[in-house]
């Protein structure tokens, strides 16, 4: 099977398209004929040597769609079934073949094509976490999302909406029409020095919930936006509580992404009320391409592989 393999972790210009045995299904598993893969920063923090303990040689790529081509007795799964699953942290994604773990595989949307199914998997998931179950994010509550317009952010927007909340968004000027596309009621531009007056002009006394994609400045600035007693949630490392004044709890979380979370997330699509976001898709041979155009930060929602057809 031909893959996108890294040697060394040195960076994107590591990885090198490869011929490699296809792996056999054990106990639990599946082996997915890839038709979509999607790239993540987590790829790009793979290949730069930000996760230690990784096996080389490293097959990058975290979420995927495709059709089970065999499977483990016990996997819940048959040849011919169209799934999406995580990958995470193993990788494999960026290959013709790749294995997963029956838990962390379900069927894909009916109203997805490969490569949009494949981008929601970390991205969707990440939101649908951050919001439902960390953020306890309820209807009629506002929320303001950093990065609104990226992978995790534009899937967040959405569930927001949907869940009949009020979501406000943080991003560039070239993005704000796009994210007002995606429901979000009012859009700030966090380059403005007064970014923060804005949002607490729109929401006078703070927003109930930061969920927060960037980290650093942008974060610090993003909690003085936030309610007293309000609830802070960031995906950006390091994980756990956050250590926050005037009576907000939060915590920095890395997302788990299993069955029933993706079985949500189809729901969800397939009832019209999350559409993937794709920006580009990209064939396997151009994965460095892909991996540099993801660590821009600049991308709109997801870049994502075609693998095979």
């Amino acid at each position: 099977m031909r893959v996108a393999l890294a040697e060394q972790l040195s960076g994107i210009d590591s990885v090198d398209l490869s011929d490699q045995p296809d792996p056999a299904p054990a106990a639990g598993q599946a082996l997915i004929r890839v038709y979509g893969a999607g790239v993540g920063p987590w790829d790009v923090g793979f290949l730069s040597g930000g996760f230690p303990g990784i096996a080389l040689p490293f097959v990058p790529g975290q979420e995927v769609a495709g059709v089970v081509e065999a499977a483990d007795d016990g996997a819940g799964v048959q040849p011919g079934d169209l799934v999406y699953a995580s990958l995470f942290p193993a990788g494999g994604g960026f290959a013709e073949l790749a294995l997963a773990s029956a838990d962390r595989l379900a069927p894909m949307p009916d109203q997805a094509s490969f490569q949009e199914a494949a981008g929601l998997v970390i991205g969707g998931g990440t939101a649908h976490q951050g919001l439902v179950d960390r953020g306890l994010l309820q209807a009629g509550e506002t929320v303001l999302i950093t990065a609104a317009a990226g992978g995790v952010g534009s899937a967040a927007v959405q569930i927001a909406a949907a869940i009949g909340a009020r979501p406000l968004g943080v991003a560039s000027p070239p993005n704000h029409a796009y994210v007002r596309g995606l429901g979000a009621s009012e859009v700030v531009d966090y380059h403005a020095v007064d970014w923060v007056e804005q949002v607490l002009a729109v929401v006078p006394g703070g927003v109930d919930l930061l969920l927060d994609c960037v980290g650093g400045p942008t974060m610090e600035q993003a909690v003085g936006t936030v309610r007293d007693g309000g609830r802070a949630i960031s995906v950006i490392p390091p994980f756990g509580p956050l250590q926050l004044e005037r009576g907000i709890t939060g915590e920095s979380f890395a997302a788990q992404g299993g069955r029933q979370r993706l079985e949500a997330l189809a729901r969800m699509v397939d009832s019209g009320q999350l559409r993937p976001q794709v920006e580009a898709v990209l064939p396997l041979g151009q994965v460095r391409e892909a991996l540099g155009r993801v660590a821009s930060r600049h991308a709109r929602g997801k870049i994502v592989l075609q693998i095979g057809h």
